[in-house]
């Protein structure tokens, strides 16, 4: 099992290490794809005039507190210093840490920009601010590799081995996510003890697995794919997957099991003969690595 998995994920990395994450150790990873703006305003100025405000004011934090701002500002870094500076301070307004309560909207996905999700239907299981960084930068470049595979096959020639690669669904997106992210826990350990079992952190990084965790890290990925996701059975000790509307229809991914599908997850009632698996559907999206062909 540990070998097949290993070769799952060799897989997996050829298409994805074109993107350049390179692990120096197994908690730092460095990255050189594009960021989003939830990664950009990590690393953006704290200084306005002159004068640093790092000692309390985040940059990200600032912009997940106040839905006025993200309409006024966006993501501009400078316009959101500028504004903590000038009014922010003297309205007593929070930018060292995030507020609201369990039922409030802070967590942000996206590309373009940054949309707030209900933490009723997502929370990052825990994860410290630098560990969501690291975890968001492996999730979004792995959605970017699926994405640009799902393109590759989709406009492939329209010879008889090419033409199978064609009109892969959102649903085969999730199954080959979910293979993604299972190859990804079959190299590390089930636990149900620490601080990141139920981490996407964990699971790509840290080494620690859950079906929490793996569900967190499934969801991630979607979010950058752009496919809406609820964390089912959340915080509870019940099997965790990502309940999904895809292709305008209700279905599942789960990282645990590698598969998604249409309709209820099998736990629920589905047929788990239906369920698109990874191994079904890898072969859609092997055309992103497939070597050119020479030509004379």
């Amino acid at each position: 099992m540990r070998n097949a998995s290993t070769k799952v994920l060799s897989a997996i990395m050829a298409i994805v290490l074109p993107i350049c994450i390179f692990f120096t150790e197994v908690t730092s990873v460095r990255i050189y794809a594009a960021d989003d703006p939830y990664t950009a305003l990590s690393k953006a100025t704290t200084v306005y005039n002159g004068v640093d405000y790092k000692a309390e004011y985040n940059p990200l934090y600032y912009y997940l507190n106040y839905a006025d701002l993200r309409a006024a500002f966006g993501a501009d870094p400078n316009k959101l210093v500028e504004h903590y500076a000038t009014f922010g301070k003297k309205e007593k307004r929070v930018a060292d840490r995030l507020i609201g309560d369990s039922t409030e909207s802070i967590v942000p996905t996206g590309e373009k920009d940054v949309i707030i999700i209900p933490k009723t239907k997502h929370d990052n299981g825990g994860m410290t601010y630098d560990q969501e960084i690291q975890a968001r930068n492996i999730a979004k470049q792995i959605a970017e590799a699926i994405d640009n595979a799902a393109d590759a096959g989709n406009t492939s020639g329209s010879s008889k081995k090419s033409s199978k690669k064609k009109n892969i669904k959102d649903v085969e997106k999730v199954a080959y996510a979910a293979g993604i992210v299972k190859a990804y826990c079959d190299q590390g350990t089930y636990t149900t003890k620490g601080k990141i079992y139920r981490t996407a952190y964990g699971v790509f990084i840290g080494g620690e697995y859950s079906c929490a965790g793996a569900t967190r890290a499934l969801g991630l990925i979607l979010d950058y794919l752009g496919i809406s996701w609820v964390h089912k059975n959340i915080n509870s000790w019940e099997d965790q997957w990502c309940q999904v509307i895809v292709d305008g229809k209700e279905g599942y991914g789960d990282g645990i099991y590698a598969m998604a599908g249409y309709g209820k997850h099998p736990n629920e009632g589905g047929e788990e003969k239906d369920a698109v698996s990874y191994a079904k559907i890898r072969y859609k999206f092997d055309v992103a690595t497939e070597k050119p062909k020479l030509t004379r």
